[in-house]
Formats: structure tokens, sequence, C-alpha cells
């Protein structure tokens, strides 16, 4: 590696010099609380538009309780995050979208000072990539401008991953004869672990992947085998101690309705899995959506490749670490739902930092070819994100309350209530029940009165099947519907509909 180094015309000490040093650079205040003021105007933008599903899910889970304790232990469903739902419980089920995801906006912004922080131990160039990556790459903008609980999980993702340095830190290595143990460090990861498993559960993924990124740096420093076993032990006990209240609460929620109520679940498949990993990657690096899992997947591990040609042992550890323990531990368990990039946002931690650390590399050297590389990557990553960001502005999560009102406003009969069917009807009507305002001017048919034809059918994310015109229903009631809207969401949140009416 060093042969590298002196080919390229700088030495390995000099590129990583403030990295070896163990403590984060001083990121330039003026730019960062440019990209904090910036990430945070985007949330707000972003907040704006219709609750989609999941939004609304939230929202109709807190009418089922009688007072604020039910969040904790009246609920047991996988779509309630405690703070999340804890936040709604207090702005009310009438206040405006963006009031709703405000906590969701603050989380999000507060992501970014922590991202520079943690980035900037490699460097400042490093610090200032990593902000700008958690700003303004989608992924963050959008989980950072709903109202659920993964901006919180973000935060705390990169708050834990920032303790663990500082515990890393304070670490003794072999030839130290009394070890020093930061107990601020273990009470701080203890605390990041807690809130963040209140945010979304996926916190435990992420605490045993950090947990196991710290035990395997320590080796690779050369720490006794008796510090790096008691540096696991303390680290697992502060993990359980935080996790506790929420799976407390989990457990809870279960005694109390005697029941678990999930979402919608798909079935484990490795095809369902690279979808998600793809999507994660194209929604954080600013690729475009849709770009088959091979290639993001040949991308990634020539990006890696790179990176350990680059990176100290050290830091290279905890961004491989994040990026495939989950993933094969998801495909160990058979996990359902994997499609979903959501469920993977650890790994956003491994690209923001392989991303800042490559940044930092190809700048510090100063010579043309790799100052154009470098500004060729950031110019494509920011045109990205900008394209991703567009969609959401202008598509939303989806424009429901409009699908809602064309149906109420072009009834066949106007005197009674419209029906409508659908191929997702728990997901659609939860949806249509929340924007049909009054309550009952569409009613939803199920399957056995399809021989009373529904006015209206929504079919609801199969891209595939949207035709100009469909038959619907059993066979022996086969009804012709024809288009009359479709409404498409940004990706990663919502609901893709399109509307077809029964022909007269």
């Amino acid at each position: 590696m060093n042969d590298l180094h002196k080919t390229i015309g700088i030495s390995y000490k000099n590129i990583w010099s403030i990295a070896a040093a163990r403590s984060p650079a001083r990121v330039p205040v003026l730019p960062l609380l440019g990209l904090v003021a910036a990430g945070f105007l985007l949330r707000v933008l972003c907040a704006r538009g219709d609750l989609w599903l999941d939004e609304i899910w939230s929202l109709q889970n807190l009418e089922k309780i009688q007072n604020i304790g039910g969040i904790f232990w009246g609920i047991s469903q996988d779509n309630n995050h405690f703070l999340n739902s804890l936040w709604l419980w207090f702005v009310g089920p009438h206040a405006p979208p963006v009031l709703m995801r405000l906590e969701s906006i603050i989380c999000g912004a507060l992501t970014i000072p922590v991202a520079a922080r943690l980035c900037g131990r490699a460097g400042i160039i490093a610090g200032l990539a990593g902000a700008t990556l958690t700003a303004g790459s989608v992924i963050f903008v959008e989980y950072g401008s709903e109202a659920r609980g993964y901006a919180g999980l973000l935060l705390m993702i990169f708050i834990a991953a920032e303790a663990l340095e500082i515990f890393l830190d304070s670490t003794p290595c072999r030839n130290t004869a009394a070890p020093r143990i930061n107990t601020q460090s273990r009470i701080a990861f203890c605390i990041a672990v807690g809130l963040g498993a209140l945010f979304h559960l996926t916190m435990l993924a992420a605490a045993v992947s950090l947990i196991f990124a710290t035990v395997l740096r320590l080796l690779a420093r050369g720490s006794a085998r008796p510090i790096v076993f008691q540096a696991a032990f303390d680290l697992s006990v502060s993990a359980i101690l935080g996790a506790a209240p929420a799976l407390g609460f989990v457990a809870a929620g279960i005694l109390n309705t005697h029941q678990i109520v999930l979402g919608r679940q798909v079935s484990f498949s490795f095809g369902h899995l690279m979808e998600g990993l793809a999507t994660l990657t194209d929604a954080t690096l600013g690729l475009p959506f849709g770009t088959p899992p091979w290639i993001v997947l040949v991308i990634a591990l020539v990006g890696i490749g790179l990176a350990a040609l680059i990176t100290p042992r050290d830091r290279f550890i905890l961004p491989l670490t994040v990026l495939f323990l989950p993933p094969i531990g998801a495909a160990i368990l058979h996990m359902p739902s994997v499609q979903i990039a959501r469920f993977h946002l650890i790994g956003t931690l491994g690209l923001v930092l392989f991303a800042s650390y490559a940044f930092q590399w190809l700048l510090t050297l100063r010579k043309p070819a790799c100052l154009l590389a470098g500004i060729a990557i950031a110019l494509g990553m920011i045109g990205g994100n900008a394209f991703h960001l567009r969609q959401l502005l202008v598509q939303g999560r989806g424009h429901y309350r409009k699908v809602v009102l064309f149906m109420e406003n072009h009834q066949h009969e106007p005197r009674g209530p419209a029906t409508y069917a659908s191929n997702m009807p728990a997901e659609v009507g939860r949806t249509v029940h929340f924007y049909d305002v009054g309550h009952g001017n569409l009613r939803l048919v199920v399957a056995p009165n399809w021989c009373t034809p529904p006015d209206w059918y929504i079919l609801s994310d199969d891209p595939a099947g949207e035709t100009p015109t469909r038959i619907f229903g059993s066979p022996k009631c086969t009804v012709t519907y024809r288009q009359e809207m479709r409404m498409v969401p940004a990706p990663l949140s919502g609901l893709r509909w399109v509307l077809y009416q029964r022909s007269s």
C-alpha cells in the first residue's frame, strides 16, 4: 500500500494525518451552518403535501387509546414508532402536515453536524462531504420530512457511531498497563441505542453492527484480548440497557392487547434483498432509481475495493461492517420485506463514510486528475440527488386527496355513496377513508359483493397492470373499467395509484 502512495506522490501518513490523530477535524463553522440551514429548508419544503399510508396509520393508531400511556402499552403494531407517535399525540390529528412532520425535520437537520463531526475524523474535506450528503441526499431528506421514526433512527445511528469513536479513543492498546474507561461515551451509546429503538426497532440491528465493528477495530489496533473482551461486554451491556425500554413497551403492548399486528409482509428472496440495497445506494449517492441491482452491486464493490487501497484498516472496518453485516443477518434469518430501503438505513452510515473518505483522499492529493475526478463525482452526486429531490417536491408522497375528490365528484349515482374496490383493500381503504371528508361519500366493496359492481377500482403498486382498460372481478362477475387518473409518488414512500371507472 505504501508503494501505491509513493507512486502517486504522497505518503500514507500525510493523507490521513488527521485520521491518525483519532480526533475530529474542526469543520469550518460557516459552511456547516449553511449546510444545516439548507438541509432544514429542504426538509420543510418536502414536508408539505398529503400524508401517506404509514403516516395515516400512525394517526389512526392513536384513535384507539384513551391516554398518552396507551402509546407505549396500548398499541401492539409494527407501525407504532413510539417517539413519533408521542409527537403526533401532542400536535393532534388536525395539525398541518408540516407540523406533524416537524419532529423528523429537526432530527434530520441535527444529523448534519453529527455527520460532519464523525466524518471529520478523516479530515476537514471528509467532514464537509459527510455533512453535504446528510443535508441533501434524498434518503435523508425524504425520511427527514415525514411523520415516521426513521429520521430519529438515523440521527441516533450517527450519534452512536460517534460515541463509539470516543470510546475507541480512550481504550488502551496492548502496552497500556492501566485501562482507561470512558464512562461518558458508554452512557452516550446507551442513550443513543435507547432513543433509536424508541424511534424504530431496527436500531437493535444497528447497535449489534456498531459493537461488532468496534471489537474488530480494537483487534486491528493490537489491543490485548482481555481489553477487547471487556470492551465487548461493556458495550453489549450498554446496548441491552438502552434497548430495554423499547423492548419492554413492545412486550407490554402484546400482553395488553393479546396480539401483534404486522403490516403487509413480503417473503424473503435474494432478489428482494438486492433491490432494497440498490435503492438505498441510489437514494444516498444520487444514482438513478431503477438502476439494475447488479450494476449497483458492481459499482459498490469497485468503490469499496478502491476504498480498501486508500483507507487505513482501522477506518475501513466500520463502513464495511455496517454495509455487509446487516444484509448477511437478514439473509440468514430470511427476514421479510427486505426490498424496502428504509429497513437497511444503517447502511447509509457506511455509504456516507466511504464517500467522505474518497473525497478526502482525492482532494488531499492536489493532483489535477484527482481534483477533476473528485469534482466530477461530486457533481454527479449533487445532480442525481437534485433530480430525486425535484421528484419529491413535485410528486410528494402521493396526491391522494385529489384522487378521492375526483371519485366523489364523478359518481354514476350522485344520490348515494360511490363504491370502490382495490387489489390492496386494506391499504387503499385506510387512505381513502382518511381523505373521504364526512366519511360516507365512498364505500369499499369487498370480494363477496363483486356481483354488485363498484363504481371505481383503484389499482395500487402494479405498474405492469396499468392498461387503458381493465377487466376486474370474479370469473362470474367480470366488469370492464377504463383508466381515469394515474398518481405516482416519488420513490421511497407512498403508494402508486391508478384510478379506473366502471364503463357505463
